[in-house]
C-alpha cells in the first residue's frame, strides 16, 4: 500500500517535511502540496488503488480529507499539526507529529462512525452559539505574547464571551423536540474535544452508532467563566442547565452559523445522520 502525505503548502509543513523523509525512507510513499480544499479532494479521488493517507495539520484539514474518503477503502492517519487538534486527543494522549508518524507505521486501521450533515461528512464536532464564534474566529485572534497557539481558543473566549448575543436554536431528534431557546452553547459530536481541548462530550465514542448532543441552556454573561471551571474540571454535567442526548439522527435550526471541525457553515436548517463504519482509520491505541 502507497503512503500520501497531501499537504498545505505553507512553512511549517514544508518543515515537517524533512522528518518525513527519515521516517519513510523503507516506504514506498509521496508527498504532495496543495494550495486549496477543493486540490486536496481531487487528489484524493484521483487516486487509482487504496492508500494509506496522511493528513497533516488541524482538524480542518482533517475534515477536508473526510470528504473524499468516507466509503472508500482508503485509510486516514491523522498527524497533528494544526491549533487545535481536538480530534486527535480521542486516539492519543501523544501531541509530537513525530513520534505520531513513526508510532502509525505499526498501527492498524478500524472503521469509525462519521456524521452526515446536510451535504457534507465530518468526524468531530459541531456547534452553534458562543463555542461556534469562538471556534469560526480563533485565527483571526492577535498573538499575545507568552499565550502558545495551542491555548489560541482561550484567548478567544475571553475576546468574545462579553459581547456574544444569545443563539436561538431548537433541536429535534426521530421528530421528537429536545430543546428550543436561546443557548450558551450547542454541540452535535462524534468525538469528545473541541475548542482546543476542552472535553465537551465525556462519554462519546467514534464507533458506538451514536452521535452526543450537548445544550448549555442561556447563562448569564458574569457566569460563563464560572460555568467553565466545570467544563476543565470534567464536571459540567452536573449543571442544571447542561443536557445531553445520544441520538443517531438531528435536526437543529439556528438562526447564527455553524462550526463544523474548524470550518464555518451558514445555513438556516441542519440536518444530521450518523454513518456508522464509513471510515477506515488508523487508530493509534485500541478504541
Amino acid at each position: 500500500m502507497e503512503h500520501i502525505f497531501i499537504m498545505n503548502d505553507i512553512k511549517k509543513l514544508h518543515e515537517f517535511e524533512t522528518q518525513i523523509h527519515t521516517i519513510m525512507e523503507s516506504y514506498d510513499y509521496k508527498i504532495i502540496y496543495a494550495h486549496s480544499r477543493q486540490e486536496i479532494i481531487d487528489r484524493i479521488k484521483k487516486l487509482k488503488n487504496p492508500s494509506r493517507i496522511y493528513a497533516v495539520g488541524g482538524d480542518g484539514t482533517m475534515n477536508i480529507f473526510i470528504q473524499a474518503m468516507v466509503h472508500t477503502d482508503h485509510e486516514l492517519v491523522v498527524i497533528p499539526l494544526g491549533t487545535g487538534n481536538d480530534f486527535c486527543r480521542v486516539l492519543t494522549n501523544k501531541k509530537n507529529p513525530v513520534q505520531l508518524l513513526e508510532q502509525s507505521l505499526t498501527c492498524s486501521c478500524q472503521k469509525v462512525d462519521t456524521i452526515f450533515m446536510s451535504d457534507l461528512y465530518y468526524i468531530n464536532s459541531a456547534c452553534f452559539g458562543l463555542d461556534s464564534i469562538i471556534a469560526t474566529h480563533v485565527h483571526d485572534t492577535p498573538h499575545v505574547p507568552l499565550i502558545p497557539e495551542s491555548k489560541s481558543y482561550i484567548v478567544s473566549i475571553l475576546q468574545h464571551v462579553f459581547q456574544y448575543a444569545y443563539d436561538e436554536v431548537e433541536v429535534k431528534s426521530g421528530g421528537q423536540l429536545l430543546y428550543r431557546g436561546p443557548v450558551t452553547l450547542c454541540t452535535v459530536n462524534n468525538g469528545q474535544y473541541y475548542g482546543g481541548g476542552f472535553q465537551i462530550t465525556p462519554q462519546a465514542k467514534i464507533n458506538d452508532g451514536y452521535m452526543d448532543i450537548c445544550i448549555v441552556e442561556k447563562i448569564p454573561k458574569v457566569k460563563i467563566p464560572y460555568v467553565l471551571t466545570f467544563l476543565l474540571r470534567h464536571q459540567l454535567h452536573k449543571r442544571k442547565e447542561v443536557h445531553y442526548y445520544q441520538v443517531k439522527d438531528a435536526h437543529v435550526i439556528a438562526k447564527n452559523s455553524c462550526n463544523m471541525d474548524g470550518e464555518e457553515v451558514i445555513k438556516k436548517e441542519y440536518d444530521f445522520q450518523i454513518i456508522p463504519k464509513s471510515l477506515n482509520l488508523v487508530v493509534y491505541k485500541k478504541l
